[in-house]
């Protein structure tokens, strides 16, 4: 049983005996007392290995038209995961970079696809974009601008998805039987893996502290070894690399851009409050955010004040449900003021548009234009 979940949990999640602070290795790093004091603090929560890289495997290259979409196949530590770099044809490399992290939305099934996939035999695609993303295709945006795009699959989605071998430790037989009678990728079997992921979010966060981690630790982990492997790529421009993320996305974005200094510019999307605020009718967030015992030294904007003096961008939904406004305003204050305190205001920004969670049309393009902005130009 130990080696089914540790093959999918990964082996390096556990916290290492023989370096238990990983925080001291970058501490020297980061200019500011208070940010040395976040670190501190941070290392006691979450169990990272910040030279974690993955390593290529196979890639898959399909071309059209604007962009090469090449699928890159990669293994970390017996894990096997994809991600999607996708390569603007106006432009040569080496690309500046635009790192998207995908959101949850509860579409377990696909992860990095949801951004740039052509929805015209995906109806779950489709239903989603026009849900979250105003029925945009937004990474090909992003690709006009002269950007490539770098998107991997999360823990739990996508490539990363819950095996089969263990939903069948976790369901009663008639489900599992009649998820394996369907044709994968078939609607009906998208949409019961769907809900069976969901439901089995809650055992899968005790199993995953009874492994010995969190769920936190695993997601990021996984991001710092997919943006190691980009680093090493030789068509990207490292001066250039920005990264973004709504939702989900935007709580990896926070942590990832937190503790890797090559990220120059930031975009957090629907995803910054003050968690001790959010007692009551918003706690209900997936188990995928939860650093147990996080709020008794840390939140989110402290997260945010490692990024300075780098450059972000707080986006806030001011009809989102998730959040309470008072927590979402109060949040940004103390960013704002963190980067006031550094002398260098002037690199963080943030707005609240009238609508709920979502980042639609009107939000892609400020995000977009920001971007261009700062690490295009």
């Amino acid at each position: 049983m130990l080696r089914i979940f540790e093959e999918y949990f990964g082996i390096h999640n556990k916290p290492d005996a023989h370096n238990p602070q990983w925080a001291y290795d970058i501490l020297n790093s980061y200019d500011f007392e208070f940010q040395k004091n976040v670190l501190e603090k941070l290392q006691s929560l979450l169990y990272l290995k910040l030279d974690l890289c993955f390593v290529e495997k196979n890639k898959k290259e399909s071309f059209y038209e604007a962009f090469t979409e090449e699928i890159v196949t990669a293994n970390l530590n017996g894990i096997e995961s994809e991600a999607a770099f996708l390569k603007p044809s106006n432009s040569s490399p080496p690309y500046p970079v635009v790192v998207v992290l995908h959101d949850h939305g509860g579409f377990y099934y696909y992860g990095k696809e949801r951004i740039f996939m052509d929805d015209s035999t995906q109806p779950f695609i489709r239903e989603y974009r026009e849900k979250f993303y105003s029925s945009k295709r937004w990474a090909l945006d992003l690709l006009e601008r002269g950007f490539a795009v770098f998107c991997p699959d999360a823990f739990y989605f996508g490539k990363r998805r819950f095996p089969q071998e263990l939903i069948k430790i976790f369901v009663d037989n008639k489900t599992y039987e009649q998820l394996t009678s369907l044709t994968e990728g078939s609607y009906e079997f998208i949409k019961l893996f769907n809900r069976i992921s969901s439901e089995l979010e809650e055992i899968i966060f005790k199993n995953i502290n009874f492994y010995g981690t969190n769920w936190p630790s695993i997601l990021i982990n996984e991001d710092i070894a997919w943006l190691n492997y980009l680093l090493k790529r030789e068509d990207v421009d490292k001066s250039r690399i920005a990264c973004m993320g709504f939702s989900l996305g935007g709580f990896r974005t926070l942590f990832l851009s937190a503790l890797k200094k090559e990220i120059k510019a930031s975009l957090v999307i629907a995803f910054m409050s003050e968690f001790s605020k959010m007692l009551g009718q918003t706690s209900r967030h997936t188990f995928m955010v939860h650093i147990p015992s996080f709020t008794r030294f840390l939140d989110l904007p402290d997260i945010a004040g490692l990024i300075l003096p780098r450059k972000l961008f707080v986006m806030q939904c001011s009809e989102d449900s998730l959040f309470p406004v008072d927590a979402m305003k109060s949040a940004v204050a103390k960013i704002e003021e963190y980067y006031s305190r550094a002398g260098c205001r002037h690199n963080f920004s943030y707005k609240f548009y009238p609508n709920p969670h979502q980042f639609n049309s009107y939000m892609q393009k400020d995000a977009f234009d920001y971007l261009f902005l700062n690490i295009q130009k």
